[in-house]
């Protein structure tokens, strides 16, 4: 058990009850799930770690946090974001179940413009949130590592889910609903839409959320970020998708390019090297690889 809370950079604070614990890894996709009775757990940062993103989802339980020097703060809702790990304290009462799916921040950048330094807590469920769950939960049911193609099918997956509940939550929601938030919002939107059209422009994408380009660029000048910008990531995410999908190996890198909204694969090289580190060749190469822990349980 005391593996698995390490990946989660959780010590469980003396006097508490027992917690019970599963968890695989896919590659760079941490699932786990954990239950037990009233529990606190101590959560603090690793030196020099890689910053990551957790997804709790609460099943049942009453979760509440704190920071040190602060008072506990209630997170009584069925989803919690918590972007790169801060020291704090987390108490769960009663009988508790949660399932949680952890990814480093790098492979959810490229589908977010930003992502907000503080825990999102969420009342309300959405479609996606609730798909996203009841996978991670499936995948954990079976009990299985399974073969290479699900690993790297399962880290696609969670990796493409995880990015679509941030561009969901990461507009009006996390910023409490300001104008500048929800147009940024709608604007991302349609850039997701739109982007595997080569004439996809800035203006147009201004004209389709009905503001004006300089309005909205300043819009995202706000997030340290700007509308070329994010359509070149959205492109970068699509041709991910399809280099990561052995179904399409038969495409060369320019179809591959074309289809994704680039205009040479020069472009396609540049952007995917700029966001994901690597080259279109080496996106196909290296899919999946990543190592396999056991599965931990008490």
């Amino acid at each position: 058990m005391r593996a698995g809370l390490a990946e989660l950079d959780l010590v469980k604070v003396p006097g508490s009850l027992g917690v019970e614990i599963v968890g695989q890894r896919y590659g760079h996709v941490g699932l786990w799930r954990l239950w037990g009775r009233s529990c606190e757990f101590a959560m603090h940062p690793r030196p020099r770690a890689e910053p990551d993103v957790s997804f709790v989802f609460v099943e049942s339980g009453i979760v509440s946090a704190r920071t040190p020097g602060e008072a506990w703060r209630s997170l009584d809702a069925p989803l919690i974001v918590v972007p790169t790990v801060r020291a704090r304290r987390i108490r769960i009462r009663g009988t508790w179940s949660i399932t949680v799916a952890k990814l480093p921040l790098r492979a959810v950048e490229a589908y977010v413009p930003f992502l907000p330094n503080s825990v999102g807590v969420f009342s309300t469920t959405r479609m996606l949130d609730s798909a996203m769950h009841r996978f991670v939960a499936a995948v954990l049911q079976s009990g299985s590592v399974g073969s290479a193609v699900e690993r790297s099918a399962i880290e696609q997956l969670a990796t493409e889910m995880a990015g679509g509940v941030l561009l969901d939550r990461t507009g009006p929601d996390w910023a409490q609903g300001s104008p500048h938030a929800v147009l940024r919002d709608r604007a991302l939107g349609l850039i997701s839409q739109e982007c595997a059209d080569p004439d996809l422009t800035p203006a147009r994408i201004a004209t389709g959320v009905h503001a004006s380009l300089r309005q909205l660029q300043a819009v995202f000048a706000e997030s340290g970020t700007s509308i070329a910008l994010e359509i070149r990531r959205a492109r970068a995410r699509a041709a991910h998708a399809l280099l990561s999908d052995s179904r399409f190996d038969a495409l060369p890198i320019e179809q591959i390019a074309a289809k994704s909204g680039f205009a040479t694969s020069m472009s396609l090289r540049r952007a995917t090297e700029a966001v994901y580190h690597q080259s279109p060749r080496a996106v196909r190469e290296h899919r999946g690889d990543g190592p396999d822990p056991p599965r931990a349980s008490e």
